[in-house]
């Protein structure tokens, strides 16, 4: 828990205790009305001087319409109307739902940090027969570097001498130790956990696999889902519709009474529009919505699958084609070109087409004969081959018309491709920079089975957006109806805003649970 939330929950703690004290008193003695509402004001101004501060600045700024501006009026408009203990508690309930879903975003985000935290410090370089530690920015191709038993590699290179035991689960999400020695490939993030390793670096470390998968991360942020796209624009129109409707509550309609000739009820009318604005907070949807797509990404990166950004989680969750290139994808690489040496290729397949997948296709610029062998072994359902680069992406370009299109790949050749497919999902050992730089979606093992994982996952997270959404949306229309019929007390209308909000970050929060391959 951060400094900031520690002195909100010290505030929410001293705010109940003295509200707490204050009724009790005001049960006990028969205090005057200049000093209950004074003692009242205490617990008050604990739990909301900052958000009357920032209603305040809000005004002053023509920013109406947020939550600060709902919780100032409601609570005010209780003050005003003798409801001491429901102002203060309504400060309270609020303030407790903004810690909680403060809490679960930290969470979020600390679980992102993890991932990210693979950026080493340091190289080691051997000069005179000492170790010096440089900024891994300074070292150029082929610098020979060392690093020790404990060290993160800091660059991508070749290991030239000794033998070591590196620790990938940062980069594939897979906790297996990995052997290396002389010849190996390794890439920097990885934590060498025994011996001594000297590598040839391959390349520059802003071009190595650790900096590009923080670049990524990075990045991701700013591309976001339709779903966070509507609830941005719901909350702007929102608000403000709500907040003229509360204020026809409290004067429209008692003037209409009477003018009719009925008791106009100010203060009943005015006091089920102030719960009107504490139920209309639209928190729950504001902060639960970008919270399930932020959790879902960083599910996803601890399980070895960056995602770009929510907007293809979105668009991952709709695939109905899933087409691969077969060299490097299917199969290991040229070498083994003409056999699948990826075991779970077909198992992979087959929980595609068991989520539904419509049709799986391969396409090649491989021979016929041989691509035929592969095709059939691991079951794929339609296949083109001996096809050039813009073959594939014309064939693409067909296939995507019949609903979402996934294209799997991993060479240069295949980066056109991977731009132009609903989503591109790149191989991220064997993948090649232009291919990883085109992908929306890289698999950092090169694990087949981590394609329909990733749809799952994308689709658990939709899910949970839609519950979310429903169900705020759902009962917050029925609370404000019934407010406005004056069946809602303030302790419902709290329910309707900090406890909604609270279920939905809880649901949100689902999103980070790991969904295994089968």
């Amino acid at each position: 828990m951060s400094d900031k939330q520690k002195k909100i929950l010290c505030r929410i703690i001293v705010s109940v205790a003295v509200l707490a004290a204050c009724s009790v008193l005001s049960a006990i003695f028969n205090i005057p009305k200049y000093l209950e509402i004074a003692m009242y004001l205490v617990p008050y101004g604990i739990i909301g001087y900052d958000i009357l501060i920032k209603a305040v600045k809000g005004i002053i700024n023509r920013q109406l319409f947020d939550e600060c501006f709902l919780m100032a009026v409601a609570t005010v408009g209780a003050i005003a109307l003798g409801e001491y203990p429901e102002a203060a508690a309504v400060m309270i309930f609020y303030q407790v739902g903004e810690l909680f879903g403060d809490i679960a975003v930290a969470r979020s985000r600390s679980s992102i940090a993890e991932l990210m935290d693979i950026r080493p410090d340091y190289a080691n370089i051997e000069s005179g027969g000492e170790i010096k530690e440089v900024d891994p920015y300074d070292i150029e191709i082929g610098t020979d570097i060392m690093v020790r038993a404990g060290e993160r590699i800091p660059i991508d290179g070749v290991v030239t001498d000794g033998s070591g035991t590196l620790d990938m689960s940062a980069l594939t999400g897979e906790s297996a130790p990995v052997e290396v020695t002389n010849g190996a490939e390794v890439s920097s993030g990885s934590i060498n956990y025994s011996g001594v390793l000297r590598i040839r670096t391959t390349r520059r470390f802003e071009d190595s696999t650790a900096s590009k998968i923080l670049e990524l991360m990075e990045n991701s942020a700013s591309k976001k889902a339709q779903s966070e796209k509507f609830i941005s624009k719901f909350a702007r129109l929102y608000t403000p519709a709500v907040c003229f409707a509360a204020l026809a509550l409290a004067v429209a309609v008692p003037v209409i009474r009477y003018i009719l000739g009925m008791p106009p009820m100010w203060s009943s009318w005015i006091m089920r529009a102030l719960m009107f604005l504490v139920i209309s907070c639209p928190c729950a949807l504001v902060i639960s919505i970008p919270l399930s797509f932020f959790a879902a990404m960083g599910g996803a990166g601890r399980q070895g699958i960056l995602i770009k950004g929510s907007n293809y989680i979105e668009t991952m969750s709709k695939i109905r084609y899933a087409v691969f290139d077969k060299t490097g994808t299917v199969t290991y690489g040229t070498r083994d070109a003409a056999n699948v040496a990826k075991p779970t290729a077909a198992q992979a397949i087959s929980e595609l087409k068991g989520l539904g997948i419509v049709k799986t296709v391969m396409l090649t610029g491989d021979k016929r004969e041989a691509a035929e062998k592969i095709a059939a072994e691991v079951g794929i359902d339609e296949l083109h081959s001996e096809l050039m680069p813009a073959d594939k992406v014309s064939m693409v370009e067909k296939l995507s018309e019949g609903g979402t299109l996934m294209f799997v790949g991993d060479g240069i050749n295949d980066a056109p491709v991977l731009s132009c497919a609903d989503i591109g999902a790149a191989m991220g050992v064997i993948g090649t920079d232009a291919a990883i730089e085109a992908a929306d979606v890289v698999i950092m093992d090169d694990e087949p089975m981590k394609i329909p994982l990733a749809i799952r996952l994308s689709r658990r997270c939709m899910r949970i957006v839609y519950e979310n959404i429903i169900l705020t949306i759902g009962i917050k229309l029925l609370c404000l109806g019934l407010s406005a019929m004056g069946l809602v007390n303030m302790w419902m209308a709290i329910f309707a805003d900090v406890g909604v909000m609270i279920i939905a970050v809880l649901n949100a929060i689902r999103c980070f649970r790991a969904i295994r391959t089968k």
